[in-house]
């Protein structure tokens, strides 16, 4: 009988394949890794894999000793502190849940009894058991004895060493230290260090100020002679960007923080993510004539709009409103459609000249100079040109040469 794509039983892809020409892993399958991948969604899936790997997630070895970590496959017999767990294999152990406090804390719970009473509940159950938990042998004579807080470190720290390769997670750090490198987090129950030039998108004055904070970071590194690893706020906020600099509004007025200045203007950071640069020609006369006067210092505030973000992603901030530059841009089109208007040369770039006329500055693209067979390095800034207005594109005014 043939099975068309319709008759197929597609309930086994959970996690959307549809039958495309490019194949997804089965991450449900445990114990793969970036060189290993399984495709298959077949109930036999993981014995499958299990026996071509070698790394069974079934079996249990007879003689447990110290230091062995074994996935926990059930948790019942939930009564009060005292709850019964199954590892693979099929072997029950009692837990001490007093004994585990540290464990009950990392999924959020204040006490014991909170963490029992949600236990009572099979979603958060199942949920548990998907974190793939695991049991860490203390002891294996004359009793079996397990600790659910080292499996679950066991775990994290495993799943550290893949992030630092294969970048995906981000997590929460607790700042508990800092010193003139950098800082002592806590991220996940595990100590790690943070470098002060991986802490923040800027320079860091105040190292002290930081303490107590929580900040998101990546793994960025494991140091085998600190026996510790290396996380960055600094990669979480490159992994984000793209998307954080797809949600900014270029209508909203921004409040930022200065972080430094140079000859040309001003660096502001803004939103937790971002550093803009408010150049001298975008400033207000105001902000300009304190600009001059060395009157801006790291930590001012100051308000200001998004006036472009370049194609480098590059944010240049402006003091202009853009309700108010919009209906200048409109009025000067209005008034100077198909005339001649002569413009002044501002700068020279490699992509063509920008001009200002008035208040209105443009750009006359070097394709212009090209149809024209002009240099552009025949010009210098301060040189007066003549242009027609040619467009209004990307939010910049486009001129063409008269000729």
């Amino acid at each position: 009988m043939l099975i068309t794509k319709n008759d197929f039983n597609w309930d086994i892809y959970s996690d959307g394949y549809k039958g495309d020409t490019v194949l997804q892993p089965n991450n449900k399958i445990k114990g793969t890794s970036p060189k290993q991948k399984v495709f298959s969604r077949e109930p036999y899936a993981q014995k499958l894999f299990d026996l071509y790997s070698g790394h069974s997630t079934t079996a249990i070895k007879k003689d447990l000793t110290k230091g062995d970590c074994v996935s926990i496959t059930d948790i019942y017999n939930i009564k009060g502190n005292i709850i019964d767990i199954e590892i693979a294999g099929g072997l029950s152990i009692s837990i001490d849940l007093n004994r585990e406090k540290r464990f009950v804390q990392i999924f959020g719970f204040d006490t014991i009894d909170q963490f029992s009473l949600s236990l009572n509940s099979e979603k958060f159950k199942t949920q548990l058991l998907e974190q793939n938990l695991k049991a860490y042998v203390l002891e294996s004579s004359p009793a079996l004895k397990v600790s659910l807080w080292q499996g679950y470190l066991m775990n994290i720290r495993e799943e550290f060493m893949d992030q630092i390769s294969n970048p995906s997670k981000a997590y929460t750090a607790k700042i508990k230290e800092a010193n003139k490198g950098g800082f002592f987090v806590e991220v996940q129950g595990i100590d790690a260090f943070m470098p002060g030039s991986l802490a923040a998108p800027n320079k860091i004055n105040d190292f002290q100020s930081y303490i107590g904070k929580e900040v998101i970071v990546m793994i960025e590194d494991f140091l085998k002679d600190m026996n510790s690893f290396i996380v960055s706020h600094k990669k979480y906020i490159s992994h984000i960007l793209p998307q954080k600099i797809a949600e900014i509004d270029m209508m909203q007025k921004y409040s930022g923080t200065i972080t430094g200045a140079s000859k040309y203007g001003i660096f502001i950071e803004f939103d937790e993510y971002f550093t803009g640069l408010l150049h001298i020609s975008k400033m207000s006369e105001q902000t300009k004539e304190l600009f001059k006067a060395w009157h801006f210092k790291p930590g001012d505030q100051i308000e200001f709009y998004i006036g472009e973000i370049t194609k480098d992603k590059r944010i240049i901030l402006t003091e202009e409103d853009p309700h108010e530059k919009l209906q200048k841009i409109q009025n000067f089109i209005y008034t100077n459609t198909d005339k001649t208007i002569e413009a002044e040369i501002v700068a020279i770039m490699n992509f063509g000249i920008i001009v200002n006329i008035g208040d209105i500055t443009g750009l006359i693209p070097v394709k212009e100079f090209k149809k024209h067979k002009i240099f552009i390095n025949n010009f210098i800034i301060g040189d007066k040109i003549n242009v027609v207005f040619d467009e209004y594109k990307d939010d910049k005014v486009v001129f063409k040469l008269f000729k």
